[in-house]
């Protein structure tokens, strides 16, 4: 069994110069200061995304929702990477990943 002590608290872990690459706020030096502004950040775009009924099918929603989501924390927020990551597709895919991920949801939604 693990002394709870002795284990690194993750919301305590302050940041990387590498983590903090696009973050707007510059107060934000710990992780569990990052959750909070981006959950601050997400409670606003979900109250935009709920106010009034949306084409989420639309290949400009999404985009729209995820800077509205992300962006008073990440400069980046609403646009597709450009770099390689160990999770999701090659950046280069990733519009056309999406825009076949969205016909395949609107033809399941059209064909029951």
């Amino acid at each position: 069994m693990s002394d709870p002590l002795l284990e690194e608290d993750d919301a305590a872990t302050p940041l990387t110069a590498e983590e903090r690459e696009g973050l707007i706020p510059s107060y934000v030096t710990l992780r569990r200061e990052l959750n909070e502004a981006e959950q601050a950040n997400i409670l606003e775009a979900e109250q935009w995304a709920f106010a009034r009924k949306r084409k989420v099918l639309d290949e400009r929603f999404l985009p729209d929702l995820h800077k509205r989501m992300f962006g008073r924390v990440w400069r980046w927020a609403g646009k597709f990477r450009h770099t390689e990551r160990n999770v999701g597709v090659d950046p280069y895919r990733i519009a056309t990943d999406l825009r076949q991920l969205l016909d395949d949801c609107r033809y399941w939604i059209e064909h029951g």
